[in-house]
């Protein structure tokens, strides 16, 4: 069924991890890319899970389809996702363009770059009408092949072909845009 806005349909989505991790929002970001290189940004609603950590985000996201959306994720569970500093263009790996996340346990993404150990890195693609994510394991920097992987998806010199563009908007500025909030 076609969505007309991903941001109404995001606010009236009943996610029970949702409720008892980010109630009651705070704030809602909406966040656009262009994940499989169509030139047809997808959209990413989501907010902070505050119970769940400091940096914390998980989305639900959104294909565009004739002048509408789908969502392609699931319509009970957000997906984590952490935009900062993520790589969007092609995954060798995997023959098919997409996202890669590097994931550290012991630090916060931005500062990924201070450990020699990333504990997951994960893909993030579409497929038919879903969007899979996929887990790749642990990225040993100290490993020289897997120091090239590294370099070529988290280094200073690496090259993608999209950056995602991230919105903000605070409960009241939802409220003014028209959009319903229920209590959660």
């Amino acid at each position: 069924m076609p969505i007309t806005d991903p941001i109404a349909d995001y606010l009236a989505m009943d996610v029970p991890d949702r409720k008892a991790n980010a109630a009651p929002m705070m704030i809602l970001k909406r966040v656009t890319v262009d994940l499989d290189g169509n030139h047809q940004p997808e959209v990413y609603v989501g907010t902070w899970y505050r119970r769940s950590g400091p940096n914390t985000w998980l989305w639900a996201a959104y294909k565009p389809v004739s002048g509408a959306y789908r969502r392609i994720t699931p319509a009970n569970a957000d997906v984590l996702i952490d935009f900062n500093g993520v790589y969007v263009g092609p995954i060798p790996a995997l023959h098919r363009e997409g996202m890669v996340q590097g994931y550290s346990l012991e630090l916060d993404n931005q500062d990924r770059d201070q450990s020699n150990l990333l504990s997951d890195v994960t893909y993030y693609y579409i497929e038919g009408d879903q969007l899979v994510e996929k887990g790749s394991g642990p990225l040993d920097r100290d490993d020289p092949e897997q120091r090239k992987t590294y370099e070529f998806f988290f280094g200073p010199h690496r090259q993608v072909r999209d950056v995602p563009r991230i919105e903000s908007f605070s409960v009241g500025e939802l409220i003014r845009l028209g959009y319903r909030l229920s209590p959660r």
